[in-house]
């Protein structure tokens, strides 16, 4: 799900510089105006064990890390852990590339065992994907990951079984898979009917509302959770900001606690009761932290939902 353009060394130095003071600002939890202490959180249908609703994408921030700049990456995982996240879709690589991740948790002792890790696979081949696997949880040093996804369905004959192996196995708690940038989520229905996996991922936002016609339903009529990837992207890259450019938050927005766009369609995300959690990709700490803030606070009901909704596409 690496989609974004890598920062490139300039950018990355100058986020970096930004990083320790950022990680000064205040916990979000701590300071919202209806006191709320703790991030919304969903349990995985089936298990006594929540997520909070909002966490951490596979930015390319975690991918290649230039030898000057892990101060950026580790303040942005900081971030997300201090304001109540702790779901982390760890960038899985595409050939030849291997997520610096393992170094990032090396610099932050203790922080690996705090987080929900998701990895998927990326590669054609089924013993390529189990290499893949393996290159995966090598690379960040752990013997069990949280959960293990195939990538956009990919090769789905070949990889689901491998991923069914590995949770026998114990290597994974849990398996799914992904399916993003589509209007199409016929082959994600019949494999969620055929298949109940534990969890699904994919994109799901104010300007991309295919899910909620049946995959969002589907998932809560069979106990699949539902972690949504890209909430500010439709079918193209950054669609959500164009849209919201230059456009002013309503007032009764501050009711339900949102401060910003992203915080807007987080929230209206967030207030769909299948939906369990959203990772965001960001290589920006102040980014993470408001991200952060769309996990707290009142959630719209199906009516503010519609209000909603009806302004951002009104935008168009």
């Amino acid at each position: 799900m690496i989609m974004s353009k890598t920062l490139n060394r300039r950018e990355f130095l100058t986020q970096s510089t930004l990083a320790a003071a950022a990680a000064s600002l205040p916990s979000i939890g701590l300071t919202h105006a209806d006191d709320e202490p703790h991030m919304i959180s969903r349990y995985i249908p089936g298990t006594t064990e929540k997520l909070p609703g909002i966490g951490l994408g596979a930015s390319p921030t975690f991918i290649e890390i230039p030898e000057e700049g892990i101060q950026l990456p580790k303040t942005i995982i900081q971030a997300m852990l201090d304001n109540g996240g702790s779901v982390l879709d760890v960038p899985s690589f595409f050939r030849p590339n291997v997520s610096d991740l393992g170094k990032i948790f090396d610099a932050m002792p203790g922080v690996k065992e705090k987080l929900f890790k998701i990895g998927k696979i990326t590669v054609r081949g089924k013993q390529e994907g189990i290499d893949h696997l393996e290159k995966l949880v090598a690379g960040i040093d752990v013997d069990t990951m949280d959960l293990l996804m195939v990538h956009n369905m990919r090769e789905l004959e070949l990889h689901w079984p491998t991923l069914k192996d590995w949770k026998e196995q114990g290597r994974t708690r849990y398996i799914g898979v992904s399916l993003t940038r589509t209007t199409d989520y016929s082959q994600l229905e019949k494999f969620m009917q055929d298949e109940s996996p534990d969890i699904v991922m994919t994109g799901y936002s104010i300007t991309q509302q295919g899910p909620a016609e049946r995959v969002l339903p589907m998932a809560s009529d069979l106990g699949i959770a539902v972690i949504v990837a890209e909430p500010f992207k439709a079918i193209n890259d950054g669609a959500y900001f164009d849209v919201v450019a230059g456009k002013t938050l309503p007032e009764w927005a501050a009711d339900y606690s949102i401060n910003s766009w992203a915080q807007f369609t987080l929230k209206w995300i967030l207030s769909d009761p299948a939906v369990t959690s959203i990772v965001t990709e960001t290589s920006k700490v102040k980014h993470a932290i408001d991200n952060m803030g769309g996990g707290y606070g009142l959630l719209p009901d199906q009516t503010v939902r519609k209000k909603m909704s009806d302004l951002l596409l009104s935008f168009a």
